[in-house]
């Protein structure tokens, strides 16, 4: 069964938690064994310190029957308090005294008390118990003299005791610890998970062709994730727009010369255009095939244009040169228009680095656009400088201008300006968007601007305007 993000970090944050715990309890338990331990043989050492003052005082002191009957009372009553059995040795290592019956002592423990060394550890004491007990062995001194020897046994259930109450302490607030960890992890989970849902629920909605969608930024990683889901959502919002606009655009841009092939065709071949018209409308088909065919090689270029594969054929030349090999290609359209063409080229000779064929296709494109709406008998301004470390052309003509609004779009594909004001009848929209497309390639920029040509004229001035690296 498939896990969701949100039981994984759930899951995943309570093994820590659990692991931590279980390591924390487990150290705790050592140590607190050991405390115990030496919390045991410190009352060991305070009682024996007592006792040993008693056993002086009472037994080497004062021997007498009445004080060998206080000493033994003494003794229960100590061995009540700390609750360990005590078992009292004269230098000889024979038992003297002993609140739970003991009546022999290990020979290695006389041995090692009796030499002076405090000793600790877990034995059956000789087989005394049955189970091991934590003992504790401490010589008694008189005048500089080891006199005898006290051992303090402690139970093992009594001193487990004492550690089971610690444990319960512990286990209690691991539980206590172990809630408030699972409360603050689900929290925590669904907070990270949330906009990841929000963002699946997004993308769904995206496949199914809703762009609309955008996810609440927050100030972490995730918020990164649903800044950057949000610019995909509004590229893709874009996208889809620009795709069904150059889908509509491109169905409205080849209806009309299908259409006008289609129906002169046929009236040709029914008969419907008379004979002595033929050759007249055959010339508008031919025309409109040959739109047709410039149509969907500009579309094709565009589309290589965009490919990330579509690589530039970079080249040093010289741009002048360039334009005046345009120039002569548009000749016989600038003569039809009787356009006087006004050209400035500094310096004279201007080397820069692009792709020459690409470049030729800007400028034949914007010279081109500037014959087109050029008013008859005005002309044309083509000027090259060098500023900013970069190659500057610009080509103006005089006519009826661009408006503000048209001039935000005039590099959009298909776009077309006012053509109640314009001569283009055949453009299909894609020169210019070519061209801003060139540029971008190159890491150029290219822009138009529109003004008056004179103050109170309706003629405006349109110039457009590109970059190009120097060599």
């Amino acid at each position: 069964m498939q896990k969701s993000v949100l039981s994984r970090f759930f899951w995943n944050n309570l093994i820590v938690v659990f692991t931590a715990l279980a390591t924390l309890i487990f150290m705790l338990l050592f140590f607190i064994n050991d405390y115990i331990n030496d919390r045991q043989y410190e009352q060991d050492c305070k009682a024996a310190d007592n006792i040993q003052f008693m056993t002086v005082y009472l037994q080497i002191e004062n021997p007498d029957y009445r004080n060998y009957i206080i000493y033994n009372n003494i003794l229960k009553q100590y061995s009540e308090f700390i609750d360990s059995d005590i078992t009292v040795v004269n230098a000889s290592g024979t038992v003297h005294a002993s609140t739970a019956g003991i009546y022999r002592v290990p020979t290695e423990y006389n041995d090692r008390v009796l030499s002076g060394e405090t000793i600790r550890l877990h034995s059956a004491f000789g087989g005394m118990y049955t189970k091991n007990v934590f003992v504790v062995g401490i010589p008694i001194k008189y005048n500089d003299r080891i006199v005898g020897g006290i051992y303090f046994n402690t139970q093992i259930p009594d001193l487990q005791g004492q550690l089971k109450e610690y444990i319960f302490m512990l286990l209690m607030a691991a539980a206590f610890s172990i809630f408030v960890a699972c409360c603050l992890s689900y929290l925590q989970s669904r907070r990270i998970t949330n906009p990841i849902k929000e963002m699946n629920r997004g993308v769904l909605e995206i496949a199914s062709g809703n762009f609309s969608k955008r996810i609440p930024v927050t100030q972490d990683e995730i918020g990164q994730l649903a800044s950057s889901f949000n610019y995909m959502a509004d590229s893709l919002e874009r996208l889809e727009g620009s795709r069904a606009g150059f889908v509509s655009d491109v169905s409205h841009e080849l209806r009309t010369p299908m259409t006008s092939i289609s129906g002169f065709v046929g009236g040709i071949l029914d008969g419907t255009i008379p004979p002595e018209k033929e050759r007249e409308y055959l010339q508008i088909v031919y025309d409109e095939s040959v739109r047709l065919t410039k149509l969907t090689n500009d579309m094709l270029e565009m589309t290589k244009m965009q490919s990330a594969e579509y690589k530039l054929d970079i080249s040093e030349f010289d741009i002048n040169e360039l334009i005046r090999i345009c120039i002569i290609q548009l000749e016989q359209k600038i003569d039809s228009k009787n356009l006087e063409l006004e050209v400035e080229f500094e310096p004279e000779k201007l080397n820069v680095l692009a792709d020459k064929d690409a470049i030729k296709r800007v400028i034949i494109n914007i010279i081109d656009n500037a014959i087109k709406f050029s008013y008859e008998n005005t002309k044309i301004i083509i000027k090259t400088s060098v500023s900013d470390k970069k190659a500057n052309i610009s080509i103006g003509n005089f006519g009826a201008g661009i408006s503000d609004t048209e001039m935000k779009n005039v590099f959009d594909r298909f776009y077309k300006t006012d053509k109640s004001r314009s001569e283009d009848k055949k453009g299909a929209g894609l020169g210019l968007s070519l061209a801003k497309n060139i540029m971008n390639l190159h890491k150029q920029k290219i822009w138009v601007e529109c003004y008056d040509a004179k103050e109170g004229s309706d003629v405006k001035f349109t110039k457009f305007t590109f970059t190009l690296a120097l060599s």
